[in-house]
């Protein structure tokens, strides 16, 4: 287990650096590069509303000043993205995380040389690595829970008795 979570624990660590993953909010303009018809039709809406604002007797200069403020706001808010760091203590668990981070770990292969790392490495017992192989053959890849989930199983077995043909004496 140890060996396997010390390689993933460093692919995990690597996809963070290689996607700026930091959990810091970034003002994001992919929207607009994406969907300029959309963000022009948006504008051509706020300014209709505006104008109906601003000309009825009952609204007013105030109420387009307000409406204006909270329409900045709430689109600055939206426009904000954040990469959440991905962990690997995070695998496996069901739980408000999950809201934030996304089960990452079902979506997310591992790459062919970290597998190739845990299929070649002498701490991974030989039943993981047919079992590796099984899920590649029939998947085509293998993502993090697999092998996490493997792991942990593997884990949780006792230890084969070394002695298995001893006698135990009777109580």
């Amino acid at each position: 287990m140890d060996a396997i979570k010390t390689i993933l624990v460093r692919e995990i660590q690597q996809i963070n650096q290689q996607e700026r993953r930091d959990g810091k909010a970034r003002f994001n303009t992919e929207f607009f590069t994406k969907h300029p018809w959309l963000c022009l039709a948006m504008l051509a809406g706020y300014l209709a509303v505006g104008i109906v604002m601003y000309c009825s007797p009952y609204m007013g200069l105030g109420w387009f000043a307000g409406f204006t403020a909270f329409l900045v706001l709430v689109s600055g808010g939206l426009l904000m993205d954040i990469k959440p760091v991905y962990r690997y203590e995070d695998i496996g668990v069901l739980d408000l995380r999950v809201c934030y981070n996304g089960e990452w770990y079902f979506s997310r292969e591992v790459p062919v040389n970290a597998v190739e790392e845990i299929l070649a490495h002498p701490q991974v017992d030989n039943r993981i690595k047919a079992r590796m192989q099984e899920i590649i053959r029939h998947k085509g890849n293998i993502d993090f829970y697999d092998i996490y989930d493997l792991a942990r199983k593997q884990a949780r077995q006792p230890a084969p008795l070394a002695h298995a043909g001893r006698q135990h004496p009777a109580h």
